[in-house]
């Protein structure tokens, strides 16, 4: 399974106005800056240590295609870490090739697409998802900070997630809906509904509500009135009702499609993960993603993104 995930890119003025990406100064290109930073990494990589204590590094050592008059940066970045013990054996004979040791690093290559346009507030990094090598954070730190060594001290670097409503609303629709979370903030415990379940659910000097999920019915109506709320627009202030009986702050429901879940936030998209699975759209070789099905796939998924009509989502699409 191969997956990306995506967010969105702006940058932020001393009064927290966002500029425009090519020229947020005035005249310099955030793409340029990228550019540099990622050119930066190849000549210096750079180490530390996660919240376990193990060394990781980031670096890029592979080529960086800048193509300026498109807006467009595609490389790969490396992401190591330290800390385990395993071997690599012959997948044939299955003898020992290298036992790999604690202090060795376990490096990954991961695909990386930046999309800057010329005249917006907003660009698209696309990173490719691996388990144990989550870039953002470091990406976004890294970047912060060589904006500020560069001379740009006045302005800040915001990522958020790159949420693709297409893809969601065909998740929805042909998605099992498995639970739901019905959320009030002065509580001090969330109230927790399971469709598959009868469940007494009994929180701070709440009613015991007793809800029965057994038809597929039943799926497909709470999945409708879901659908609704997530594609409508929520105040920040405003209660949540739900199915005619229900007044709450947040609405959480996870829904599983095609052997993959995803939860969803009815007021908090910005807590959702951006990831797609994007295997069946990849042109393989060997068992290898072709590098250029994989710039394909990326100005595909944020074209998607463009497309939809997201304005009432201007905080996290």
């Amino acid at each position: 399974m191969k997956n990306f995930t995506i967010y969105r890119l702006a940058i932020f003025n001393n009064a927290k106005e966002e500029q425009i990406l090519n020229r947020f100064n005035g005249t310099s290109n955030l793409l340029e800056v990228c550019f540099k930073h990622l050119r930066d990494l190849k000549e210096n990589r750079v180490d530390y240590f996660d919240s376990n204590g193990n060394k990781r590094t980031y670096a890029v050592s592979s080529e960086i295609d800048y193509q300026e008059e498109n807006g467009i940066i595609n490389t790969y970045l490396d992401s190591a870490y330290t800390g385990e013990n395993f071997e690599i054996r012959n997948g044939e004979s299955n003898k020992l090739t290298y036992s790999v040791q604690k202090d060795d690093l376990q490096n990954r290559k991961m695909f990386t697409f930046i999309n800057i346009p010329k005249n917006s507030k907003y660009g698209y990094v696309v990173f490719e998802n691996k388990s144990k090598h989550g870039l953002k954070v470091i990406f976004e730190r890294r970047l912060q900070l060589f904006l500020k060594e560069s001379g740009f001290k006045n302005y800040r670097i915001v990522m958020s997630p790159g949420l693709n409503f297409n893809y969601l609303s065909n998740m929805i629709e042909k998605g099992k809906l498995k639970k739901v979370r019905l959320i009030k903030y002065r509580l001090s415990k969330d109230v927790q509904l399971s469709l598959w379940d009868n469940i007494d659910i009994n929180s701070n000097d709440q009613d015991i509500r007793e809800l029965k999920f057994k038809s597929k019915t039943n799926n497909t109506s709470f999945k409708k009135e879901l659908y609704s709320l997530f594609f409508s627009r929520v105040n920040k202030d405003e209660k949540i009702y739900f199915m005619d009986e229900f007044e709450v702050d947040e609405i959480s429901f996870e829904i599983n499609y095609n052997g993959s879940s995803k939860t969803f936030f009815i007021r908090e998209k910005s807590k959702m993960r951006s990831n797609i699975d994007v295997s069946n759209r990849l042109k393989f070789i060997d068992g290898e993603a072709t590098n250029d099905s994989l710039i394909k796939v990326s100005i595909e998924l944020i074209n998607e993104i463009l497309g939809f009509d997201s304005s009432d989502f201007d905080e996290v699409a």
